[in-house]
Formats: C-alpha cells, sequence, structure tokens
C-alpha cells in the first residue's frame, strides 16, 4: 500500500511540476513588465528586426507628426532618412526599453478588460519622439509627436490567452511548493526510498525533454501564427525565438535536479548495501 502511495504521490508532483515551470516562466518573462522588457531588449540590436521597424516608424512618424505645410517634403525626408539611422542615437535604447514597457502596459490593459477587443500592440511613440527630435533638430524646427503611436500585431488569438496565462502565471510559485511537497511525502512514504528517488529522477528528466519538445512547438506554432505588418510579423518570430532560447534555462535545472536524484538515489543504494553486507 505503501508503495501504491508513494506512486501516486510522485507522479503527481511530476505532473504539477511539468505545469509550474512553464508557470514561473510566464510569470517571470511575461507577466512581469521587467521581465518582458529584459526578454525581448535584443530585439531592440537585431539588425534584420531593425530593418522593418525602420520602416514602420519612418511610415508611424510621418502619419502622426504634426508637419508645418511648407516643410512637409522636406521633413518626410528627414524622418526617413532619420529612422534608418536612429540605431546609432544616443537615446535609442532607452526608446526601445520605453516602447517595450508602454507596449506591455497596453497590451496587458487591454487583455484585462472584457469590453474591449484585445490585441498584442507596440506603441512606438518613444522611438517616433526620438525621430522627430532629431529630424527637427537638423531642419531647425520643433516637430510636435503625439503621445500614443500604437501599431497593433494583429494577434487577438494569442491576445485572448493572456488573461489565463496572467493566471496560470500567479500560480507559478504556488505549483512549485505543492510539487516540492508531493514529491517530499511520495519520498518518505516509499519502503524503498533509494530506488523512489532513482525513478523521480528519471520522471523528472522526462518532465525536462517535454519542455524541450514543447518549447520547439511553441515557437513554431508562433512563427505560423504571425500576420500582420511585416515588422510586426518578424516581431513575433524572434521573439518566439528569444522565448524558446530564455527557457534552456528552465530544461537545464530540471535536467540538473533529475541528475541530483538519480545521483542521490545510487548514491544511498550503495551505502545500503555496504550495510547489509
Amino acid at each position: 500500500m505503501r508503495n501504491v502511495v508513494s506512486a501516486l504521490l510522485i507522479i503527481l508532483a511530476l505532473v504539477v511540476s511539468a505545469v509550474a515551470g512553464p508557470a514561473l516562466w510566464l510569470q517571470k518573462n511575461v507577466i512581469e513588465q521587467a521581465g518582458f522588457v529584459q526578454l525581448a531588449g535584443p530585439l531592440g540590436s537585431n539588425k534584420s528586426f531593425q530593418e522593418g521597424l525602420s520602416s514602420v516608424v519612418a511610415s508611424q512618424a510621418t502619419a502622426s507628426i504634426d508637419l508645418p505645410p511648407q516643410l512637409n517634403e522636406l521633413a518626410t525626408t528627414l524622418i526617413q532618412n532619420t529612422a534608418r539611422s536612429i540605431y546609432s542615437e544616443p537615446g535609442y535604447d532607452q526608446a526601445w526599453t520605453d516602447t517595450l514597457q508602454r507596449s506591455h502596459a497596453l497590451t496587458f490593459a487591454a487583455a484585462g478588460n472584457k469590453d474591449i477587443q484585445g490585441d498584442l500592440q507596440l506603441d512606438i511613440a518613444p522611438l517616433v519622439a526620438l525621430i522627430a527630435t532629431k529630424a527637427g533638430n537638423t531642419a531647425g524646427v520643433e516637430l510636435p509627436t503625439p503621445k500614443d503611436v500604437v501599431v497593433a500585431l494583429e494577434q487577438p488569438e494569442l491576445a485572448r490567452l493572456l488573461p489565463a496565462a496572467t493566471t496560470l502565471g500567479g500560480w507559478g510559485i504556488w505549483l512549485v511548493v505543492l510539487a516540492v511537497g508531493l514529491l517530499a511525502a511520495g519520498i518518505f512514504a516509499a519502503r524503498r526510498r533509494s530506488l523512489t528517488l532513482i525513478l523521480a529522477g528519471a520522471g523528472f528528466a522526462v518532465v525536462a525533454l517535454i519542455w524541450l519538445f514543447a518549447s520547439g512547438i511553441v515557437a513554431s506554432v508562433l512563427q505560423n501564427m504571425a500576420t500582420g505588418p511585416e515588422a510586426a510579423k518578424q516581431f513575433g518570430v524572434e521573439l518566439g525565438a528569444l522565448a524558446q532560447s530564455s527557457w534552456q534555462g528552465g530544461i537545464t535545472t530540471s535536467f540538473a535536479f533529475a541528475a541530483v536524484l538519480v545521483l542521490a538515489g545510487v548514491g544511498a543504494l550503495i551505502v545500503k548495501r555496504r550495510h547489509t553486507t
């Protein structure tokens, strides 16, 4: 009976752990703004993404900046040229960080409001303001910029998942605590604890393999779902790749934990056999 109870507890621990890992990752890298900014930050220096972003920022800046009629053609040319060289500007890194922060807040505000149709959105107003300042200084005039410049990524399906992801992420730490408790109880209840440790380690290795396989599927799904403007598509594709790379840390940790359990079980088994001989 003890072996059956132990096996059930270990299996439950593995199932809960399989959910707890992604939940923690979601909370840290998607739900929390600082984590999202850190995750998506490298996109700002991605050369291929910068090319698409330049086009979007230039078109949005031209359309949204209140240009004096007599300077319209000149300012438009300046804006387009400035957009292509914005990445070397001293204020670019901060503008990109501000863009990610505003975009995160805007997207999650929509996701939490049932009265509106949510979507994943980029608010590139900080980048537009940076371009306007540079172009205005070159032309010798001040170019007023709007408070918000929103570009929809046209991903309502993903946006609809955000409330559920937020809930799951909030439960992440509690799921970890539950998994640890179930694992400890399962080992404590076992008659042959050394063997139980080995089997539990093998189980966690399987969980890590499932995560590894699933991360590739998720990245592929994000790439296939990418729609909308070219820069928006590229944002989704590159962010999916960054997310997959980020999750490798969780997979490695799980493999390491599995190895520790197996080694502990093998060590306990060796010690036990020495005592009996």
